[in-house]
């Protein structure tokens, strides 16, 4: 009876190892589709990757794997440690951000996927929730379906992909749902069999009528291309003013100063050109034409003005000057792909920080923000904006008004943590000979402060914000002009102080973040664009109302809200650390002496792209094949590190519990020889069979009759290699009462060695016998 009761569970675990496999294996083949999908223009982040394909996977596998009665605790102690674990790795080794709200509900998911999957397979009563897993898989490609709709390349890119991914979702629904039924009634009277083939029916069917009937044209999108032949003049041609602003009108309202400028005298005029004729990935060539400035990004925020930077610049190099820091989160968000909606899990208690909403139509695919961001939402390729083809959409922290107007604020120095947690930003490795030419003209501007302090500050007292006053106040007698000049090397910048003192927002903004370090103040410098309410005039506002009027987007919007952003924008500001309040934006540019005539790129004519309204479908690609077979691949992949994960877990497993010895460790001991004579490519035990039945399936049994319980050292003196030998003490061991524990012992001792004797004699011979022991799989049988 208690063979047969022993035969029934091993036919249960079985039939669970397979439902759990498949239930893993449609988890992965769906989350693995964010990989290949040409219409996301994101990808999972570090945290994401820990989450989706270790946490959750690693967390299932250890709830299913069967623990002995009365271990459950130790199960659930490695399922903590694990889980742990990885979400410190998630939060790059930070205890302040492992603490953050995003890597709680890492750890919170995690703990999800243990319990749904021990509940599931244990206690399936309890379950019942776990008939949304379909759902959730559903929409995540239903999501897919979203962004293969989300633009011409999307479409174009993804037509056939976007077939598969229906089909598989229709599949992977209701074959989930299968294995989901089966777990929760695993007595349930049609049979696996049965359901399985009924489900796989529905399956064809539904696959079949997508094929069949759904139309070609499902996913096309309109592509921005005119076939007629008498096309729009392709020259920048003037356009006309209809577009209801005041040709006087000096913008909408006052904002807060930024870049100098001198509107009087010459006014830009606005110029427009064919889209077909725009400039590739929507930047101009300057060399080209110096009269012009392009359109280039659209922004959409309440507040002005918006310092849109997408690289900090943090190591100072002592030839290069400032360059890009590799470690920075911020530099990284700016190309990185996102399929759900970024969140910034690192916590942050600065002052004076508010929540901005900052929308993007864009000709560029980098994304441009403000610090600090808070959250980002995927990008979005846009069909009817024509080079306008790209939205980014986030949330931002950012420190609202004139920094400036914190030098009436009194303040404190740095604490010993911010000195140490920022001692990067205040390195300043430079050439004594360098660094005297700095400190002199540091020297000279702090004397100038000093002077005019007490009219300036009255009684106040704020060091950091009063230095960085000194700093900016120090360019007043500097001439700023557009040079395109791109490169601060330290040479220019020593060059910049004692000779021309002359330059752009280069020079200007790397000068006084490296005179903010000699001054002790953590500095770095920030290049982007600038959207600014100072930097509207009428022909940007022009080209405002233009684009609004063809682009949809843009009329979600007030017309007040939008600044038009062209490559005269181009920016490059210092930001400086103030204590409790974090990093903020100056404008070192604003002190200086505004640029006369044409050194005001800003005062360049405007260029705008001129939409055509006459749009045809595209064309439909050929079948990705290539994406789908590398879909394939990572998904085999990630089941074979799956399958490999339980076989060599599950004999760690069983070596450490056949260590408790006795009638104990038997039991463990004998499913430890059946996994490792499978791999040996000896016959899979069938369920059916006890062990002394297995037994008779290897050759030696002729001496198996002179061994019997009383006698089982002198079938151990003979030397002995046959399987009935280890089933008969393993028979006694499991089944028979012993007691004298002693006894129970040396009867283990017995049956270790005669299991030692038995993989010796089976043991596969040469190099090709260990790489299949190795490689072999054939032991999951017994899960």
């Amino acid at each position: 009876m208690k063979e047969g009761q022993n035969n029934n569970s091993v036919n249960s675990g079985i039939k669970k190892t397979i439902l759990f496999s498949l239930r893993l294996l449609f988890y992965l083949s769906v989350s693995g589709l964010v990989f290949l999908h040409p219409g996301i223009v994101v990808t999972y982040d570090r945290s994401a990757l820990i989450l989706f394909f270790f946490i959750i996977p690693v967390q299932s596998l250890i709830a299913f794997l069967p623990s002995p009665e009365g271990k459950f605790k130790n199960k659930l102690i490695l399922a903590l440690v694990v889980l742990f674990g990885f979400s410190f790795i998630a939060a790059g080794f930070s205890p302040r951000v492992f603490f953050s709200l995003d890597n709680l509900g890492i750890i919170g998911l995690g703990i999800l996927a243990f319990v749904l999957t021990w509940l599931l397979f244990y206690h399936p009563r309890w379950a019942f929730f776990s008939v949304t897993e379909p759902f959730i898989l559903g929409w995540i490609c239903f999501r897919l379906l979203v962004f293969s709709r989300s633009g011409e390349d999307a479409a174009g890119e993804s037509y056939a992909l976007t077939q598969f991914i229906m089909s598989w979702t229709i599949i992977v629904f209701l074959l989930h749902s299968a294995v989901i039924y089966l777990c929760l009634y695993p007595k349930s009277t049609m049979g696996i069999k049965k359901e399985f083939l009924l489900t796989l029916t529905g399956a064809i069917i539904l696959l079949s009528a997508i094929i069949f009937f759904v139309p070609a044209d499902f996913v096309r999108n309109i592509i921005i291309e005119n076939f007629l032949e008498d096309r729009m003049d392709r020259r920048a041609g003037e356009s006309d003013n209809d577009w209801g602003i005041d040709e006087n009108s000096g913008g909408r309202r006052q904002g807060r100063r930024t870049v100098p400028g001198d509107n009087e005298g010459r006014t830009p005029s606005l110029r427009s050109l064919s889209e077909y004729d725009w400039p590739g990935d929507g930047r101009s060539s300057r060399g080209t034409d110096q009269n012009q400035q392009y359109a280039v990004m659209v922004v959409a925020s309440k507040y002005e003005p918006v310092y849109m930077g997408n690289s900090i610049r943090g190591l100072l190099d002592p030839v290069h000057g400032f360059i890009v820091s590799p470690n920075e989160t911020f530099n990284r968000l700016s190309s990185q792909r996102f399929f759900v909606t970024w969140n910034n899990s690192e916590t942050y208690s600065d002052m004076g920080r508010y929540e901005q909403e900052i929308a993007v139509l864009s000709t560029l695919s980098f994304k441009y923000m403000p610090y600090r961001p808070l959250s980002i939402d995927p990008t979005i390729q846009y069909e009817l904006g024509g080079p306008f083809r790209f939205i980014h959409s986030m949330v931002s922290g950012v420190h609202y008004g004139d920094p400036m107007d914190l030098l009436y604020i009194p303040g404190r120095p740095l604490s010993a943590r911010e000195r140490a947690e920022l001692s990067p930003y205040l390195e300043l490795p430079l050439e004594q000979g360098d660094l005297n030419v700095f400190q002199e003209h540091l020297d000279k501007i702090m004397e100038d402060w000093e002077e005019n302090r007490s009219r300036i500050m009255g009684n106040n007292v704020n060091e950091s914000m009063e230095k960085i006053a000194a700093i900016l106040l120090g360019f007043s007698d500097f001439q700023y002009h557009i040079n395109f000049n791109n490169t601060a090397a330290i040479s220019d910048l020593l060059n910049f102080i004692t000779n021309t003192r002359e330059g752009d927002c280069v020079e200007f903004s790397h000068t006084a973040a490296l005179l903010g370090r000699m001054a002790g103040i953590p500095s770095r410098v920030v290049t982007g664009f600038l959207a600014s309410e100072g930097l509207q005039t009428t022909a940007h506002l022009r080209g405002l109302m233009a684009l609004r009027n063809s682009i949809p987007f843009l009329q979600e919007f007030p017309f007040d809200d939008l600044y038009l952003v062209t490559d005269a924008h181009g920016h490059a500001w210092p930001q400086f650390y103030v204590p409790g309040y974090g990093w903020l934006d100056f404008e070192a540019t604003a002190f200086a002496i505004p640029p006369i005539g044409l050194g005001d790129g800003n005062l360049r004519d405007v260029v705008i792209p001129r939409l055509d309204e006459n749009r045809v479908f595209s064309g439909i690609r050929a079948f990705p094949w290539e994406a789908v077979l590398r879909t394939l691949i990572t998904i085999i992949m990630l089941l074979l590190i799956a399958a490999y994960s339980m076989k060599y877990g599950r004999e760690l497993y069983l070596y450490q519990g056949q260590k408790k010895g006795g009638q104990e460790g038997a039991r463990y001991l004998y499913l430890l020889l059946l996994a490792k004579l499978a791999s040996e490519g000896k016959p899979i035990k069938p369920v059916s069979k006890t062990a002394p039945e297995y037994a008779a399936l290897f050759p030696g049994d002729d001496t198996a009759d002179a061994v019997d319980g009383s006698n089982v050292n002198a079938g151990l003196e003979a030397g002995s290699d046959s399987f009935a030998v280890f089933a008969r003490i393993y028979t006694e061991l499991r089944w028979r009462s012993f007691n004298d524990k002693a006894e129970a012992e040396s009867r283990f001792v017995a049956l270790k060695k005669e299991y030692e004797n038995i993989l010796a004699m089976h043991k596969r011979k040469g190099l090709l016998g260990f790489i299949k022991r190795i490689f072999s799989l054939r032991g999951l049988a017994y899960l």
